[in-house]
């Protein structure tokens, strides 16, 4: 039971893989995955250098590998075009933008800040194509990028002509989406309609400093405080490994090895004190 428990850990590892994704601008939910993949098969390498052979373990590193011999190439290239599209999102952060208390004669002259980095993207998009190494993925990234670039660009960049407009309203979101999740954790529900009553409650809660929360904390009883922390740690251990997986599969992997052989070594130990039968 307990050795179906730890291979548990990598068939979960291996599993989220095809699951990773992310929201956030040029990002590549499956590029993670595969350097996820990648560290799995370095952590299997060295485990069977250091602890021998495990034939379960080892069939899994052959789907591993076999899946990784599949997906190099492709991974190469969306690689270099996320790399690409990164260098567009510094480029976008970096241009110059009117502010509010700007002066008048300095915001004439960024009027026209539009068209500046208009032009500076489609020349950036020119010296994509033109690197030696440039792979088909990011030619098809450039081609599609100038047949749309002339519909929708123009309207996204008035925040380089209007003081004080934001690039983009992921501050605001990301508010929302924080209690969302929080909202999603406590009641175990997908769905996140109660937020509609108590949504501006915790609005203002974000809003406190950290003096004006602590009073409100002391309200609370210290034994039902630390109960239902231990319960909250408990639903969000799974959550927090896969996080430990996400940023270090070889180091999360090691600890799983671990906790696994210091149960094993304590249920062996508990079994060799245990008295003889007469």
């Amino acid at each position: 039971m307990v050795l179906q428990h730890y291979y548990g850990y990598y068939r979960r590892a291996i599993r989220d893989v095809l699951r990773r994704s992310s929201r956030k601008p040029f990002q590549c939910g499956g590029l993670h995955g595969y350097d996820q993949l990648v560290g799995i098969d370095q952590y299997l390498i060295q485990r069977r250098l250091q602890s021998g052979s495990d034939p379960y373990l080892d069939q899994l590193h052959g789907y591993v590998q076999s899946a990784l011999r599949a997906t190099a190439s492709r991974a190469q290239g969306v690689r270099q075009a996320r790399a690409c599209l990164t260098e567009v999102e510094h480029h976008l952060a970096e241009a110059s933008r009117p502010s509010l208390g700007a002066d008048p004669q300095e915001t004439h002259l960024l009027l026209s800040g539009s068209e500046t980095v208009q032009r500076e993207l489609e020349q950036m998009v020119s010296d994509w194509v033109q690197q030696p190494d440039v792979c088909p993925l990011t030619r098809r990234l450039a081609r599609k990028w100038r047949s749309m670039s002339k519909s929708w660009l123009p309207g996204i960049l008035h925040c380089y002509d209007l003081p004080g407009l934001p690039r983009s309203n992921l501050d605001l979101e990301s508010v929302f989406g924080t209690l969302r999740r929080a909202q999603r954790r406590t009641s175990g529900r997908k769905e996140t309609t109660p937020i509609r009553v108590f949504g501006p409650g915790k609005i203002a809660l974000l809003s406190l400093e950290d003096a004006e929360i602590l009073p409100l904390l002391r309200t609370v009883p210290v034994d039902e405080y630390w109960s239902q922390r231990r319960r909250q740690e408990e639903r969000e251990e799974p959550r927090r490994w896969l996080t430990r997986l996400h940023r270090d599969p070889v180091q999360a992997l090691a600890q799983v090895d671990e906790q696994f052989y210091a149960v094993v070594n304590a249920q062996t130990d508990a079994s060799s004190d245990a008295p003889d039968d007469p």
